[in-house]
């Protein structure tokens, strides 16, 4: 049976025999790991006659997954800040052969896509707007989404930095990346005492997670990496994604890239430790964390398409970077 078939059969079990689709489910662009599926319904109750989203996990084993993001979702929503509701998850395979989410589909476009239509100005404004908003995540703390997590049964200790280190060095073996297990096993022997109180990390946040619906602020999405850690966590996964995945562009133009990528960088970091406090001695080993999964991403042997860590400059940059971090040799 096909999955929207399966979808409609299940909702139609959840809420009711005369739901029908008022749009088909129709695939849209990202989830590197999941299948993002865009639809709406008919004759369902108020909250689900919306734009919704389903999300599909490539995994069967990723249960565990879809309840964490369930209990992030629910967190964050109920504490105001910006998000999709999630209305329905199963981590079971039975509904649809996967583990998946259902959850409200934000109105708009991502931050990058508008500021792509508005030209240079709107990439000036985006690292101030970034950078508040990440502290405005950063002030929630932690004890909300610890509560949600028990509530669904998750243990908040499956979001710790050293669970995010033991899930990296699992892939790691399991993909037989033996040119990373160094740089690995110096993560697992390094992990450092926080020196700032932890918070909700979302661990992907960039402008293509961040939904905006012209000039307003929808919400921020794909919030499947998320960690409870010290800011630095976040903030260094942010600096890295800024300063080395591959924008695209052609070679001749990457020293003029690197330039405003740098520049950018900074600003946000300008406004960023103006709007909260951020102690950076760990920002290294953070930074280590998030670049040693992008070398993971190029080194898997599973499909490539879409991949912004793969092309061999990125992959040096990055070699380099883990390398003068760790002082242990590694290769892809």
């Amino acid at each position: 049976m096909q999955l929207s078939h399966r979808l409609l059969s299940h909702l139609r079990e959840r809420l009711g025999a005369g739901i029908d689709f008022a749009e088909t489910p129709a695939p849209l662009s990202g989830g590197f790991d999941t299948t993002i599926l865009a639809f709406r319904l008919s004759g369902a109750p108020a909250d689900w006659e919306r734009p919704l989203i389903l999300r599909v996990m490539t995994r069967a084993d990723s249960g565990p997954r879809v309840l964490r993001e369930a209990a992030v979702h629910a967190a964050v929503v109920q504490a105001g800040f910006p998000a999709p509701r999630v209305l329905l998850h199963d981590s079971d395979l039975a509904p649809l052969g996967l583990p998946f989410l259902v959850m409200e589909r934000l109105p708009g476009e991502t931050m990058w896509s508008a500021a792509a239509k508005a030209g240079v100005p709107a990439f000036v404004v985006m690292p101030r707007r970034l950078a508040e908003l990440h502290a405005r995540l950063h002030r929630l703390g932690s004890e909300a989404l610890r509560d949600s997590a028990r509530a669904l049964g998750v243990d908040p200790a499956v979001m710790s930095v050293q669970a995010d280190v033991e899930r990296l060095h699992r892939r790691i073996a399991r993909e037989g990346l033996a040119g990373l297990l160094p740089a690995a096993n110096w993560l697992m022997a390094n992990l450092p005492t926080p020196v700032q109180a932890e918070v909700i990390c979302h661990g992907d946040f960039h402008p293509l997670n961040v939904m905006m619906d012209g000039s307003r602020l929808s919400g921020v999405i794909d919030w499947a990496n998320v960690v409870i850690g010290e800011p630095a966590y976040d903030v260094a996964a942010l600096r890295t994604i800024a300063l080395y995945v591959d924008p695209g562009v052609p070679g001749w133009a990457r020293g003029a890239a690197t330039v405003a990528r740098r520049l950018m960088v900074s600003r946000y970091m300008s406004v960023y430790r103006a709007a909260v406090p951020l102690q950076a001695r760990n920002l290294p080993y953070y930074e280590a964390i998030r670049i040693l999964s992008a070398l993971t991403f190029a080194g898997e042997k599973r499909a490539q398409a879409g991949n912004p860590w793969n092309a061999p400059h990125t992959v040096k940059a990055l070699v380099r970077r883990l390398e003068a971090i760790s002082d242990v040799r590694v290769r892809v």
